[in-house]
This record gives structure tokens, sequence and C-alpha cells, in this order.
């Protein structure tokens, strides 16, 4: 009787655990791809997708920082190629419904990336991410561009590919 009773105790410990590890991986979901990807199936790309794709980094200024940081993170090219996305243009929202329209023509493939560490380290909201849709805006002048500004996401919570 008293082995019976650990195992429901060890056994309602194990469910109590995994219940929590549910919540703990849904809490990670990042950001939500979806549009003309993946069949018409939404993504949720959470932690465990970064590491799967290359990771692309350099050192730029920004316009909304005071100093050079280094950016880590997939390029977009990457993840667009890896959910088979459709080769349409792309609409980025920020958590705070902020959204615009990104024509494919900017997009390259070492920028932009979708930034989610700043010196190796994840940063959070207080520092534009925890992820930030990124160009290296002093590798050329190309990246200094109004069109590349207004794109540079910060807070990305969902990328949608857009029909042609």
């Amino acid at each position: 009787c008293k082995r019976l009773f650990s195992y429901v105790i060890f056994a309602g410990g194990l469910a109590i655990a995994s219940a929590v590890a549910f919540v703990a991986h849904a809490s990670e979901i990042q950001l939500v791809i979806d549009g003309d990807v993946n069949e018409g199936f939404a993504v949720n790309f959470t932690g465990d997708n970064w590491l799967a794709l290359p990771q692309v980094h350099f050192d730029t200024s920004t316009g909304w920082t005071n100093r050079l940081h280094r950016l880590s993170g997939p390029a977009l090219t990457d993840v667009l190629r890896h959910y088979d996305a459709r080769p349409g243009d792309v609409r980025l929202t920020a958590v705070n419904a902020y959204s615009i329209t990104v024509n494919r023509d900017i997009i390259i493939s070492e920028a932009p990336i979708i930034a989610n560490r700043i010196v190796d380290q994840p940063f959070d909201r207080r520092d534009n991410g925890p992820l930030w849709f990124v160009f290296p805006y002093d590798r050329a002048a190309k990246f200094k561009r109004e069109a590349i500004f207004s794109a540079s996401v910060w807070q990305l919570v969902q990328i949608t590919v857009l029909a042609e």
C-alpha cells in the first residue's frame, strides 16, 4: 500500500511537471510566421527553431541606439526558405501593432536578420527585443534608406508572407 501511494505521488508529480513544461514551452513562442508559407499552415517560431538555422551576426550602429552593437540571429531568407515561403512581400507586425509591408526586393541573403541576441545575449523589450528585424546599416549605403529604416521592426511578433 505504501509503495502504491509512493507511485501515485510520483505519477502525480510527473503529470504536474509535464503540465508545467507544456506551459513553459507554449510561453516561449516568440514569433508567428503565416500567410503564403508552410503550405498555408502558420508556424510558431520558438527558441528551438532558432538553433535549427544558421546564425548570422554583424556589428552595426542604429538610429535608435547610441552605440555599436553585435546583433545575431537567423537571416530572413533562411527562415523563409526553411518554411517554403512563396516569393511575395512580407508584412511585419510588432507587439504594439505597428505593421509594415516590406517589398521582397530589399531582402538579400545576409540581411535582414531576425536578431534575437545582442553581444551573444538575449535581450528584452526594454532593449527593443526580444526580436528585432534589423539590417547591417553601417555595411553599405543601400542599408541607409528610409525603406530600410521603416522595415526595422523591433519587438517583432509576426511575419506574414503575402500572396503575389
